[in-house]
């Protein structure tokens, strides 16, 4: 069975030792770029399984990589960051078959996630398509469409629903994007 790319990232941490993973997290908690990792999430963290499940949670499959090897070589782990691309490199390409300009939808949402907080308009339009395709369920829906700005809808919709769901949510959620606010989503594809 191939590996997944939770189990390199897993290996990689198994590789750095006590030391090289205190950095690690400590790095990656100080880390400014969305989405932020919190240091309570860190606090939690006991072993390589929890910190690639950590990676694989809050970066995607696809992000957590290029995080962690960001994050590789500002501790001087490039040994470790090399050997994490080859490896993932021959597993999973990090770039959409599309082409090498084409982000993903997992990795639209992800790079756009401040931008879509602060400028998508119509959250309810939204919500209702991600409910159709059962992305969030009928308790998400009215807990979310309750809050008074289209900001704080977003934002509940992404650290609740969207960020349970994983990939499969980013893509329903790009893809009601498209459908629902197509010149913003455009403006941020060609950014």
């Amino acid at each position: 069975m191939a590996k997944t790319i939770k189990d390199h990232l897993q290996d990689i941490f198994d590789d750095l030792g006590k030391d090289e993973q205190r950095k690690f997290k400590s790095k990656l908690c100080d880390r400014r770029t969305e989405p932020r990792v919190r240091r309570a999430q860190i606090e939690e963290v006991e072993d390589s399984i929890a910190l690639a499940d950590l990676m694989v949670n809050t970066f995607t499959t696809t992000g957590a990589v290029s995080v962690t090897i960001e994050i590789l070589q500002a501790i001087g782990c490039n040994e470790q960051a090399t050997e994490l691309n080859e490896n993932v490199g021959k597993s999973a390409p990090l770039v959409p078959s599309a082409g090498a300009s084409a982000l993903s939808a997992e990795q639209f949402v992800d790079r756009n996630r401040t931008k879509l907080i602060s400028r998508v308009n119509n959250v309810d339009a939204i919500l209702d398509e991600l409910l159709q395709m059962r992305v969030i369920t009928d308790e998400n829906y009215s807990t979310i469409i309750v809050e008074r700005t289209s900001q704080e809808k977003m934002r509940k919709l992404f650290m609740g629903p969207i960020k349970s769901a994983g990939s499969k949510g980013k893509d329903a959620l790009y893809k009601a994007l498209k459908e629902v606010e197509p010149m913003l989503t455009e403006e941020l594809e060609s950014q």
